[in-house]
């Protein structure tokens, strides 16, 4: 499969780490471009499913999943048009672990203190235990916000906290629907790690 994977990466630019997905399709193999048929050649017939993706709050929409087996090669997509299955709408990957990473090597595990060096200054995210819980609202304009965007084409992040006797009533402080900074004294002392993250893909300009 590495093999595969590096020579499909080295068709777009051989530089490019293969697992890692760039909003502007500038990243490796998932791009704004991505077929079906592309990712059957390089990750096999064998490894692409297609099948429902859940979107929450109890709801799905027809995907396709690659390397549904393996969770740290894992990735679901949801096409624009899932008939044609040409262009991704969005790839999303989630877990404790995965191969996938975003711009600055974020990826599952990436922990809310490494996110707010990384953007130089707090964010802002929900709280936990919901659909939504622990996503990212708004960079506030610190340094990820350019690469990781805060509109239309962005990049999702969710953090999950630890479950624990010991940072149970930690945890109630930071619950629900409501908007917390990231130097929460409570989110600080918890420092939630990344479960899931969501590129939502631009629509591509065709030549």
């Amino acid at each position: 499969m590495v093999s595969l994977l590096a020579t499909q990466a080295a068709k777009a630019q051989a530089s490019v780490d293969p697992w890692l997905i760039v909003r502007s399709g500038q990243g490796g193999i998932i791009s704004p471009h991505v077929t079906r048929k592309d990712l059957v050649q390089a990750f096999g017939a064998a490894n692409v499913v297609d099948q429902d993706v859940d979107i929450g709050e109890g709801e799905t929409q027809p995907g396709t999943v690659i390397c549904p087996k393996d969770p740290e090669r894992l990735m679901e997509i949801l096409w624009r048009d899932p008939e044609t299955k040409m262009h991704p709408a969005s790839a999303q990957f989630s877990g404790a672990k995965s191969r996938w990473k975003v711009a600055h090597n974020i990826s599952l595990g990436t922990s809310l203190k490494e996110l707010e060096s990384l953007n130089g200054r707090p964010f802002m995210l929900a709280g936990f235990a919901w659909d939504y819980s622990g996503t990212v609202l708004s960079w506030e304009n610190g340094s990820l916000a350019k690469d990781l965007g805060d509109s239309q084409s962005r990049v999702i992040i969710r953090l999950d906290s630890p479950t624990s006797e010991s940072t149970g009533k930690d945890v109630d402080q930071v619950l629900g629907d409501k908007e917390f900074p990231s130097n929460h004294p409570v989110m600080q002392k918890l420092n939630p790690t990344t479960y899931q993250i969501i590129v939502e893909f631009p629509i591509p300009v065709e030549n």
